[in-house]
């Protein structure tokens, strides 16, 4: 494998063709998505356009892109279900406001309909793409999609990127949580939002997370913010244009210096670019991609490509399985002394967090190939959607008011951390004498004190001796620990070590006791 890093980003741009909850809004989108056609033109950079079904069908969106687009721009599909396509698959729409293109769960995208309809629907969209454009395109991407399409879709066309949204919770209508942070990875074919184990149950077809999410302040960003953070309307921390991040330029470079300017274990990635349905916030949206796209340039050390390429080349770097990555943040745009390590690989996603005096992981979850979607063969009828990965440890789990006290506390007089990779998939947090080293079948932790705060569990556990057994949404999985012991204490689980070294292993449930 090479060792040089992959350091990638994808101008992608989506296109609607209508939003009911704007005026005059299809020309409004078609004049927003000109200029940010003109934009990337004028770079002559790599650059991905994601149309919708009712984009695709409109002949000025069409005739836009036939007529300007040069070979820089790859078309693909924003596959969320519009009135359009459903007609044309003799679906009814249930918009319960009557529109065309509704964001709710039901009817907007494609869990909230039979698995036999799912097929139906992106088999239309991509025909639909075909017979407008000559050719099927190599990119599909929503801000969720369900395994079932996600799997027809990949067995039955040759496509080489997929992409959803960040992780976050409770906003619009998916909550995410537990993902795979950044980058990319091969899920599996029983659950979109997994890293797959085995090559059996791999699909091939990696999929990336969209928006570039803060490794700081997208997770539970009100508990370790200043009170300027706190006061923000809107709490999108993401490189997004239209917020607040995303326009700042000097939020934007601290982002970009921490995507490509620190350890990624050899694959760092992002995604700039905004939905043309943002029309009331146009000039800032195309004066916010404009500046990030100066900034990359100024860097040169990324590689602007097209989202489908960027897919090819990931499946040539890591032909076999996920890889595992980190996106490190070692200081703060907030004015807080904050920083913040997200660790991934095929098995587990970790957070590791330093607020002031206090290194505790802030986030654990497990990752179980076999674990299936909830939505593989059911609908979802409700407004919202819930995709989650197996939790160990979440401190949005406790108390509003416990949150900078809970998680797997490390060290409660903590010093600044660095950060190294020691080997192919292995990264070193050091304070100190003290530190957290990640392997992609382990945790080790050198320290003097573990402390982990019960309130951060979101599942049911049983303390032992020598580890949790812990249950969620009916699945039993085992934090086992080695080199040390664990306690129930006045409803806190204490784990004390003689020897300062303790390895934590995540365990999923044999697969002979399911």
């Amino acid at each position: 494998m090479c060792n040089e890093a992959m350091k990638v980003v994808n101008i992608m741009n989506f296109v609607r063709q209508i939003d009911e909850r704007e005026e005059n809004s299809t020309q409004r989108m078609l004049e927003m998505t000109e200029q940010e056609l003109h934009l990337v033109n004028e770079y002559g950079l790599d650059n991905t356009f994601l149309l919708q079904y009712d984009a695709i069908c409109d002949e000025d969106f069409v005739s836009l892109f036939k007529r300007e687009a040069t070979d820089k721009t790859e078309l693909g599909i924003w596959y969320e279900i519009v009135e359009p396509l459903t007609t044309a698959c003799g679906l009814p729409y249930r918009s319960e406001r009557g529109w065309k293109w509704d964001w709710h769960i039901d009817p907007g995208f494609s869990m909230a309909y039979l698995p036999a309809q799912r097929e139906q629907l992106i088999d239309e969209a991509m025909r639909k793409f075909k017979e407008v454009f000559g050719f099927y395109p190599k990119t599909v991407a929503s801000w969720s999609i369900d395994t079932h399409t996600l799997n027809y879709l990949t067995e039955n066309y040759d496509i080489n990127a997929v992409a959803i949204c960040r992780d976050q919770a409770n906003t619009d209508a998916y909550t995410m949580l537990g993902g795979y942070f950044n980058q990319a990875y091969y899920p599996s074919k029983n659950n979109i939002f997994t890293p797959a184990q085995s090559k059996e149950l791999r699909v091939s077809v990696p999929v990336f997370r969209l928006l570039g999410p803060c490794p700081i302040h997208n997770y539970d960003c009100d508990k370790f913010a200043s009170d300027e953070v706190k006061a923000l309307k809107t709490k999108c921390f993401t490189l997004e244009p239209c917020w607040h991040m995303g326009s700042n330029p000097q939020k934007t470079k601290w982002m970009f210096d921490t995507y490509y300017g620190q350890e990624s274990l050899g694959f760092a990635y992002s995604h700039i670019g905004q939905e043309n349905s943002f029309i009331a916030f146009k000039d800032q949206v195309l004066k916010g991609i404009r500046m990030q796209i100066e900034q990359l340039l100024a860097r040169g050390d990324v590689s602007f490509k097209k989202m489908g390429d960027t897919g090819a080349a990931f499946k040539k770097r890591y032909p076999d399985k996920t890889p595992a990555t980190s996106v490190v943040a070692l200081d703060n745009w907030d004015s807080i002394d904050v920083q913040s390590v997200y660790y991934d690989c095929q098995n587990y996603m970790a957070n590791l967090f330093r607020f002031e005096d206090k290194i505790f992981l802030r986030s654990i979850y497990l990752f179980d190939e076999c674990v299936k979607d909830k939505y593989i063969e059911k609908t979802c009828t409700t407004f919202d959607a819930v995709y989650e990965n197996l939790p160990i440890i979440d401190t949005m789990a406790c108390p509003e008011d416990e949150r900078k006290q809970c998680g797997l506390m490390i060290d409660s007089k903590a010093q600044p951390f660095s950060v190294e990779k020691v080997a192919d998939g292995v990264l070193k947090v050091s304070f100190g004498d003290k530190s957290v080293t990640f392997f992609e079948d382990r945790i080790e932790i050198s320290a003097h004190e573990i402390l982990w705060y019960g309130n951060s569990i979101k599942a049911d556990a049983n303390v032992t001796a020598d580890g949790v057994d812990l249950t969620y949404n009916g699945e039993h999985y085992r934090l086992r620990i080695d080199g040390a012991t664990a306690r129930l204490d006045n409803e806190n689980i204490q784990i004390t070590s003689a020897t300062n070294s303790i390895t934590l292993f995540l365990e999923q449930e044999k697969q002979s006791a399911r």
